[in-house]
């Protein structure tokens, strides 16, 4: 059996996840309950779940505060997965940790997914570095973003924004290019980290390639139009980014 928590200060919201839970995941059980921070922070203490649907927003409170037990707690380590309205920077944050969410009404089949997910970590080192990068950019208090936690196949990786050079497609996964002439290869598309980081100064210059410009040194126009990136690697501009490309360059 899994064994899971509910936090939400709802409790229509948690009974209707309890009976999607009973229809359509029965190797799941209810370990606690709880609807505001404090009863939270005790049942998981208290339960020691395998996972834990955590609310963000509670009743004037944040699931986020939490975190800061669940992630300093080396006995206690359930998988967290967030359950959210539509709130878009929160919604960033959870993707840039690497962790799951689910939107509110919860559809059926991305809980089931969900569930799937916790049965198939079972038994695996805790996320908790995804905690800290998720407690650490919420605390910035702001819509920037400082680290991303990028999925590998020998783990998760934390990476600074800002030691990002560029990004490169390599099939259905993505090349990071970073500072000091280090690369990693993440087990994710350039779609996903394109969707993430475009807003954040990175720009999708071409199908394959997602530029820091923080590190654009040059743009030339002749030969189809390139860039020169600080490191000197040149990435191609695709002739339909040329005008937003240039609309780019102008408010820098």
């Amino acid at each position: 059996m899994i064994q899971v928590v509910i936090i939400d200060d709802e409790e229509n919201s948690r009974d209707s996840l309890k009976g999607k839970l009973d229809l359509f995941c029965p190797e799941v059980e209810i370990a606690a309950e709880a609807g505001n921070v404090k009863d939270g922070i005790a049942a998981i203490t208290n339960s020691k779940p395998d996972a834990v649907f955590l609310d963000i927003k509670l009743a004037g409170e944040s699931g986020f505060d939490i975190l800061d037990e669940v992630a300093k707690n080396s006995e206690v380590q359930p998988k967290i997965i967030f359950i959210t309205a539509h709130d878009e920077f929160a919604i960033k944050a959870i993707k840039f940790s690497a962790l799951d969410y689910l939107l509110k009404p919860i559809d059926p089949e991305e809980l089931v997914r969900a569930i799937r997910k916790v049965e198939d970590q079972k038994g695996l080192p805790p996320h908790a570095a995804n905690l800290n990068v998720l407690v650490e950019n919420i605390r910035q208090a702001s819509d920037s973003p400082k680290k991303i936690v990028v999925p590998t196949s020998d783990g998760m990786h934390v990476i600074k924004l800002a030691d990002i050079i560029r990004l490169e497609s390599s099939s259905n996964y993505t090349t990071f290019h970073l500072k000091n002439d280090k690369s990693l290869l993440a087990s994710k598309t350039l779609k996903e980290f394109d969707t993430m980081l475009t807003g954040y100064n990175f720009n999708r210059v071409h199908k394959s390639h997602l530029v820091n410009m923080n590190f654009l040194k040059r743009y030339v126009q002749t030969d189809g139009g390139y860039l020169i990136l600080e490191d000197g690697s040149k990435i191609p501009v695709a002739n339909r980014k040329k005008e937003q490309l240039l609309s780019t360059l102008k408010n820098l």
